[in-house]
């Protein structure tokens, strides 16, 4: 008896990144809103029974020639229950579409950490590149207060992750 699994997927054509690299090729609103709630629809298809990817990117995104979408490489996927308390790695999704609480270290976080990313590829799909492409932890979590805001003293202080302080961003006196 032999010990091996193989398994058999049916062909896509095109993974998102790829086509979006594509030069002079943009999409069409139409063409990112029908990407997008392909997208969510899948998400939803996950979290409602219990998976999260948390490796969300245009890579793993495939398309047909007929525009169908599938979420491709489960390959960091795990179980959760939203309902109970469990302590997963922070050390997951590709850098530029990983949520700050993972940059900060949560290892107790849900559905929210796939969203995160598809609000990256929706902002990807309409710009037409990639929104925060940080080289470092540091880097990225720069780029995400840089485009979305600095959080408050409060929330700093309020904050039980591990590398928090790390990243705390330090105001100079010089600077106020």
């Amino acid at each position: 008896m032999s010990s091996s699994l193989y398994l058999v997927f049916e062909y896509m054509e095109h993974d998102l990144a790829g086509l979006a690299a594509t030069p002079g090729l943009k999409f069409s609103e139409p063409q990112v809103k029908c990407y997008m709630q392909q997208l969510l629809c899948g998400l939803d298809h996950c979290h409602n029974r219990g998976v999260l990817h948390r490796d969300i990117k245009g890579a793993n995104l495939l398309l047909d020639n007929n525009g169908i979408l599938k979420i491709a490489d489960f390959g960091l996927a795990t179980f959760f229950n939203p309902k109970q308390k469990q302590h997963l790695t922070s050390r997951v999704v590709t850098l530029w579409y990983r949520p700050p609480e993972l940059l900060l270290g949560a290892t107790n976080y849900g559905a929210a950490v796939d969203l995160w990313s598809a609000g990256c590829i929706l902002a990807e799909l309409l710009s037409g590149k990639p929104i925060m492409p940080g080289r470092t932890e540091v880097e990225q979590l720069h780029k995400i207060f840089k485009l979305c805001g600095s959080p408050s003293e409060e929330f700093w202080a309020n904050l039980k992750l591990s590398r928090a302080t790390i990243f705390k961003p330090h105001i100079r006196t010089a600077d106020v």
